[in-house]
């Protein structure tokens, strides 16, 4: 069985289950994964077939050994990081991108088109989460024919469908999963909630992830008054996410460009939430609206704008009536187009397209030598024959040169030896004449 080498830079994180399950779950292709550290057992995701790349020998020997067809590395700063070695030991690259590492903004526009400039010569091939990805790929100067869209899944069984009614009384818990960071909009989503809070006063907001925005995040919700209404659950891994989603009735990210230019894909909290039946709010941001269709499976405002997203969450607490129609249409979409069992067969079909560019490569350079080495005998060939058609030509200029001097030669003689014969003649006449008259005299 051929294998794919997985490149991950640091043991995978909480919220990079995803990743964990694009590796564990192929079946067509033998897996391992290779990094520059030494694996830790007490990880939330362990790898059975791990190698620090730092710790082989004989890389050349190693890849053969493990007949590996290509290596795979999730994100753009990881391909580039592997590069060299793809390069040394002639191995097809694939790379993820996921969001940052796909932003075509200005912010960030030369540092990526100057990453994937390397990446491009040797051929890498590029799995965008989404066409708004795949777009600033292209702009970024990367051959639409190295990039295959391929959706991130999520695992349904994991999130289960339920439908949801609006409670009469008690907490309306409006709940938001990300990482702390600026792309994920919390500062935007509690100006939001702000208003909703000022209407609905039993309206919670329920915030749940970790980050560097942390320390702003509180600050902005002290700002607004909103310590008791507005939570901050911290990190949690994905089986705690499932559970919390059950509790909530409306489900909000308010996803936006950063300051330095980082963007989303696709946001799996939002896949989670639509599969588990839960009506979601978001921003037309990336490639949120290949997820969301406005006011048919969710609520799309512009992106940091509160005052629409606070519109989004009205519109749902106003009318719990279209709940179902909604999050039914919006778990359909899920399975039909972010089912994780669904998206591994197609990142198995996409592999065996590298393998086959891999092959086609190898027998156009096979091919190539060949034809060089044909060329090669048949100039060859070419100039042998010429030589001798020159040598030939020589010789027979040499030889008519020679004939041409030796008729001169025999012309002139026969010329000296006619004027010599003429001159005789003449002499021999002139002494006839002579003793002719000497007779008469007498």
């Amino acid at each position: 069985m051929k294998t794919i080498a997985y490149f991950v830079s640091e043991n995978i994180k909480t919220h990079q289950r995803f990743i964990y399950n694009q590796i564990v779950k192929i079946t067509n292709y033998r897996t391992i994964v290779i990094g520059p550290f030494d694996n830790a057992d007490r990880t939330e995701f362990p790898f059975e077939n791990y190698y620090n790349i730092n710790k082989i020998k004989d890389l050349k020997k190693f890849f053969e050994e493990q007949d590996i067809i290509a290596i795979h590395a999730h994100h753009g700063s990881h391909g580039q990081e592997i590069l060299p070695v793809c390069e040394k030991y002639n191995i097809p690259l694939i790379v993820s991108i996921r969001g940052r590492d796909g932003s075509d903004r200005p912010e960030i526009f030369k540092k990526n088109a100057k990453r994937y400039s390397a990446l491009n010569k040797h051929g890498a091939h590029y799995y965008p989460v989404c066409q708004y990805l795949a777009e600033g790929l292209r702009r970024l100067g990367i051959p639409a024919k190295n990039i295959h869209v391929l959706y991130g899944g999520i695992e349904l069984d994991l999130f289960p469908y339920s439908n949801r009614t609006l409670p009469r009384v008690g907490e309306i818990r409006v709940l938001s999963v990300g990482r702390l960071v600026d792309k994920k909009g919390f500062v935007t989503l509690i100006k939001a909630f702000k208003r909703i809070y000022s209407q609905y006063p039993n309206a919670k907001l329920h915030i749940i992830g970790a980050g560097e925005d942390e320390k702003r995040i509180k600050s902005t919700i002290a700002e607004y008054n909103l310590k008791d209404v507005v939570i901050l659950r911290g990190a949690m891994d994905s089986k705690q996410v499932s559970d919390e989603l059950k509790k909530a009735h409306i489900f909000c990210l308010a996803s936006q460009t950063a300051k330095n230019g980082d963007i989303e894909g696709i946001p799996n909290a939002l896949k989670e939430a639509m599969a588990s039946g839960l009506p979601v709010v978001s921003t037309r941001h990336a490639g949120i609206p290949e997820l969301i269709e406005h006011q048919r499976t969710g609520y799309l405002a512009p992106e940091k704008n509160d005052i629409e997203l606070a519109k989004g969450i009205q519109f749902f607490i106003e009318n719990p009536d279209i709940w179902t129609n909604y999050t039914e249409r919006a778990r359909k979409v899920i399975e039909e187009k972010f089912d994780v069992n669904k998206q591994i067969i197609e990142q198995q079909r996409l592999y065996s397209l590298v393998n086959t560019v891999k092959t086609e490569t190898a027998t156009k350079k096979k091919t190539k030598v060949e034809s060089e080495k044909n060329t090669q005998a048949a100039t060859k060939k070419k100039t042998k024959v010429e030589s001798e058609k020159n040598t030939q030509a020589a010789t027979k200029k040499k030889t008519k040169a020679e004939t041409e001097k030796k008729t001169y030669k025999q012309s002139e003689s026969e010329k000296k030896t006619k004027a010599e014969s003429e001159k005789e003649m003449k002499k021999k006449s002139k002494t006839k004449t002579k003793t002719e008259k000497s007779k008469k005299k007498k």
